[in-house]
């Protein structure tokens, strides 16, 4: 069996220095997260008439958790704070991203510091593709291990297509090491409707991975999550 339902039987633990700098960190992030939902709820809902289905689904998780996403848009991100509502006890997300994008424009932010501030405020981590995947896991499951929650998009770029792109195995790697519940989620673009466009968030249930069929097919099961919620 390739998933398992949530339990409540995960055990984390850390030591170091490292562990009261993600400390810090997430306190930061809590903070400039929290303070975000405004401007969230106030843009959000001028560009796009938003229809969030299974946000239930967050009251049943417990912390830490990796959410595994498609990825459609720079704002991917920025929703996620309206997603998970005011008051919600999982705050404070950490993102895992890159620095280097498709996009020219993103590139030129990248390069003048601008997407080096937003990751620092918002409590963002990267990883560099060609370090190796055990290298760049060794951040999230520290993260994991002081009890941060993460969001890992697999496709590993947007996917302006209208699609869910392949995943890479990151995501399956991670929740196969830590034990830590998995929440899929798709984001699907719609209509235009006047001049707002239709935006669709569906999240499916939290559920456990297991840690001893091959991480290949973990990860086709995450895609196989993700496209249904898309398309459904």
């Amino acid at each position: 069996m390739l998933i398992t339902p949530q339990t409540s039987t995960q055990h984390y633990s850390s030591t170091g220095c490292h562990s009261s700098r993600e400390r810090i960190i997430n306190q930061f992030a809590r903070i400039t997260q929290f303070c975000t939902w405004p401007i969230a709820y106030i843009l959000f809902h001028i560009m796009f008439r938003l229809t969030m289905t299974g946000r239930e689904h967050f009251k049943a998780v417990h912390s830490p958790f990796i959410i595994v996403s498609n990825h459609i848009s720079f704002y991917d991100s920025f929703l996620f704070r309206l997603i998970l509502g005011f008051a919600t006890p999982h705050l404070p997300l950490r993102f895992m991203a890159v620095k280097k994008f498709n996009s020219p424009v993103m590139n030129f932010f990248s390069v003048v510091g601008f997407v080096d501030i937003v990751y620092a405020l918002f409590g963002v981590f990267t990883v560099i593709p060609k370090k190796g995947i055990e290298e760049n896991l060794k951040k999230p499951i520290h993260i994991i291990e002081q009890g941060g929650s993460i969001v890992v998009y697999p496709e590993g770029s947007i996917m302006p297509d209208g699609k869910v792109g392949p995943f890479r195995n990151g995501a399956a790697l991670l929740a196969q090491k830590t034990g830590a519940s998995v929440l899929p989620l798709s984001f699907r673009q719609g209509n235009h409707k006047f001049f707002r466009r239709e935006l669709y968030v569906n999240i499916g249930a939290p559920h456990t991975v297991a840690r001893d069929i091959p991480c290949l097919e973990v990860s086709q099961a995450m895609w196989n999550e993700v496209n249904t919620l898309f398309n459904t």
